[in-house]
Protein backbone atom coordinates (compact mmCIF):
# COMPACT_ATOMS: atom_id res chain seq x y z
CA UNK A 1 0.00 0.00 0.00
CA UNK A 2 2.86 2.12 1.02
CA UNK A 3 4.55 1.24 -2.24
CA UNK A 4 1.31 2.81 -4.15
CA UNK A 5 1.12 5.76 -2.77
CA UNK A 6 4.41 6.74 -3.06
CA UNK A 7 4.59 5.60 -7.00
CA UNK A 8 1.12 7.60 -7.33
CA UNK A 9 3.09 10.67 -5.62
CA UNK A 10 5.90 10.29 -8.22
CA UNK A 11 3.62 9.52 -11.09
CA UNK A 12 1.74 12.72 -10.28
CA UNK A 13 4.41 14.82 -9.98
CA UNK A 14 6.07 14.12 -13.43
CA UNK A 15 3.14 14.12 -15.00
CA UNK A 16 2.56 17.76 -13.71
CA UNK A 17 6.20 18.79 -14.81
CA UNK A 18 5.47 17.44 -17.77
CA UNK A 19 2.72 19.57 -18.33
CA UNK A 20 3.74 22.80 -17.22
CA UNK A 21 6.96 22.47 -19.53
CA UNK A 22 4.95 21.61 -22.76
CA UNK A 23 2.65 24.88 -21.86
CA UNK A 24 5.78 26.76 -21.06
CA UNK A 25 7.36 25.59 -24.07
CA UNK A 26 3.89 26.32 -26.35
CA UNK A 27 3.88 29.62 -24.81
CA UNK A 28 7.33 30.29 -25.20
CA UNK A 29 7.29 29.62 -29.06
CA UNK A 30 4.06 31.58 -29.87
CA UNK A 31 4.42 34.48 -28.18
CA UNK A 32 3.89 37.56 -30.18
CA UNK A 33 8.05 38.88 -30.26
CA UNK A 34 7.02 42.70 -31.57
CA UNK A 35 11.18 43.11 -31.42
CA UNK A 36 11.59 40.71 -34.17
CA UNK A 37 8.72 40.77 -36.33
CA UNK A 38 5.82 43.54 -37.46
CA UNK A 39 5.62 47.05 -38.03
CA UNK A 40 7.87 49.28 -37.02
CA UNK A 41 8.62 53.39 -36.74
CA UNK A 42 12.25 54.92 -36.47
CA UNK A 43 13.13 57.53 -36.29
CA UNK A 44 16.58 58.19 -38.48
CA UNK A 45 18.63 61.84 -38.26
CA UNK A 46 21.41 62.47 -40.58
CA UNK A 47 23.96 65.08 -39.09
CA UNK A 48 26.46 66.89 -41.46
CA UNK A 49 28.51 69.29 -39.64
CA UNK A 50 27.45 73.13 -41.09
CA UNK A 51 24.56 71.85 -42.33
CA UNK A 52 21.10 71.29 -41.33
CA UNK A 53 19.88 67.97 -39.63
CA UNK A 54 17.83 66.13 -41.94
CA UNK A 55 15.32 63.56 -40.04
CA UNK A 56 13.31 60.90 -41.60
CA UNK A 57 10.86 58.51 -39.99
CA UNK A 58 10.51 55.29 -41.56
CA UNK A 59 7.76 52.79 -41.17
CA UNK A 60 9.02 48.99 -41.59
CA UNK A 61 9.03 45.72 -41.00
CA UNK A 62 12.60 45.02 -41.64
CA UNK A 63 14.70 43.44 -38.51
CA UNK A 64 17.63 44.85 -38.61
CA UNK A 65 18.45 48.51 -39.24
CA UNK A 66 20.73 48.20 -42.45
CA UNK A 67 17.66 46.77 -44.00
CA UNK A 68 15.27 49.13 -42.90
CA UNK A 69 17.85 51.81 -44.40
CA UNK A 70 18.39 49.97 -47.60
CA UNK A 71 14.39 49.99 -48.00
CA UNK A 72 14.52 53.70 -48.17
CA UNK A 73 18.01 53.62 -50.50
CA UNK A 74 19.28 56.17 -47.59
CA UNK A 75 22.69 54.20 -47.31
CA UNK A 76 25.06 52.89 -50.09
CA UNK A 77 28.60 51.27 -48.92
CA UNK A 78 30.61 48.11 -49.57
CA UNK A 79 31.82 44.48 -47.43
CA UNK A 80 34.54 44.65 -45.64
CA UNK A 81 36.11 42.01 -43.18
CA UNK A 82 34.72 43.65 -40.75
CA UNK A 83 31.11 43.69 -42.61
CA UNK A 84 29.19 46.77 -44.24
CA UNK A 85 30.49 49.86 -44.35
CA UNK A 86 28.64 52.93 -45.18
CA UNK A 87 30.31 55.18 -47.43
CA UNK A 88 27.33 57.38 -48.41
CA UNK A 89 24.14 58.64 -46.28
CA UNK A 90 21.27 60.14 -48.17
CA UNK A 91 23.08 61.05 -51.52
CA UNK A 92 26.36 62.66 -48.82
CA UNK A 93 29.35 60.45 -49.71
CA UNK A 94 31.75 60.42 -47.51
CA UNK A 95 35.45 61.34 -48.68
CA UNK A 96 38.47 58.83 -47.37
CA UNK A 97 41.21 61.59 -48.50
CA UNK A 98 39.52 64.10 -45.79
CA UNK A 99 39.32 60.94 -43.25
CA UNK A 100 35.45 61.39 -43.33
CA UNK A 101 33.20 58.38 -42.39
CA UNK A 102 29.89 57.40 -40.59
CA UNK A 103 29.00 57.13 -37.06
CA UNK A 104 26.62 55.63 -36.48
CA UNK A 105 24.40 56.26 -32.73
CA UNK A 106 21.17 55.65 -30.54
CA UNK A 107 20.23 58.18 -28.77
CA UNK A 108 23.17 59.55 -28.37
CA UNK A 109 25.02 56.66 -27.29
CA UNK A 110 27.84 55.03 -29.69
CA UNK A 111 26.68 51.54 -30.71
CA UNK A 112 29.74 49.00 -30.97
CA UNK A 113 27.79 46.55 -33.68
CA UNK A 114 27.68 46.88 -37.26
CA UNK A 115 24.73 48.43 -39.48
CA UNK A 116 24.01 44.79 -40.19
CA UNK A 117 23.89 43.62 -36.54
CA UNK A 118 21.49 46.17 -35.19
CA UNK A 119 18.34 44.94 -34.22
CA UNK A 120 15.45 47.61 -34.71
CA UNK A 121 12.24 48.34 -32.25
CA UNK A 122 9.61 50.47 -32.65
CA UNK A 123 10.32 53.91 -31.36
CA UNK A 124 14.08 53.60 -31.96
CA UNK A 125 15.72 56.67 -32.86
CA UNK A 126 18.81 56.21 -35.00
CA UNK A 127 21.86 59.22 -35.46
CA UNK A 128 24.08 58.74 -38.48
CA UNK A 129 26.73 61.23 -38.49
CA UNK A 130 29.43 62.44 -40.83
CA UNK A 131 32.87 62.34 -38.57
CA UNK A 132 35.77 63.37 -40.06
CA UNK A 133 39.49 61.38 -39.08
CA UNK A 134 40.03 58.46 -36.96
Amino acid sequence: MKEAKYFLKVFLGTLGLFLVTVLLLFLFFNRNNPSSVGSKEIVIQVIVPDEEVQEFTLSTDALTLRQALDEENLIRGRESSYGFYIVEVNKRRADEDKNEWWSITKGGEYIEYGVNEINIQDKDQYELTLMEGY
